[in-house]
């Protein structure tokens, strides 16, 4: 296994991370403005791009190893870059795999801070929802004041809900 062909394979790793991270800011706006039928196809697509990802990763980490193999050091068997990056000779290629391991880098912790602000939009609607279900089946004859716990008659007017949860 040459380090060209490894060096492929992480620049398509590249494209892909960039593709997924264009693809996670575009969503933000789908989820701030409830605009469903669009969030739903960013997420099919980001499925197709997740798959192909996750491919190229098994691919590279099988190139790695068979590299690691024929120089045979066997103790590189993990396939990191900063690895290749100590045993590959050529100036050229360590001077690419070092380009391409902080660009990999940088797109995975972007792409990781724009999930979790994508989770967060996510929880607060979650939330908002929960709110709007509350306030819907509250019981308007419901006492708004304070009352003693061992007041005769505390409890009674608890909400009993919409929903049989007994079955």
């Amino acid at each position: 296994m040459n380090v060209e062909t490894i060096i492929a394979t992480l620049e398509q790793q590249a494209d892909v991370y960039s593709q997924l991270l264009a693809l996670a800011k575009e969503k933000t706006p789908y989820l701030v403005h409830n605009k469903v039928e669009q969030l739903n196809a960013a997420i099919q697509k980001e499925r197709r791009l997740v798959k192909t990802a996750e491919e190229l990763e098994q691919l590279r980490m099988r190139q790695c190893g068979q590299y690691f193999t024929n120089l045979g050091l066997l103790r590189y068997k993990g396939g990191k870059i900063s690895e290749m990056i100590r045993t590959v000779t050529s100036h050229q290629d360590k001077k690419l795999l070092t380009d391409l391991h902080t660009t990999l880098t940088s797109l995975l912790e972007d792409l990781q801070m724009t999930s979790k602000l994508n989770q967060q939009l996510i929880e607060q609607s979650l939330k908002f929802i929960d709110y709007s279900i509350d306030l819907m089946v509250d019981d308007p004859n419901s006492d708004v004041v304070y009352q003693h716990p061992h007041s005769p008659g505390y409890g009674s007017n608890m909400r009993s809900g919409l929903f049989n949860t007994r079955g």
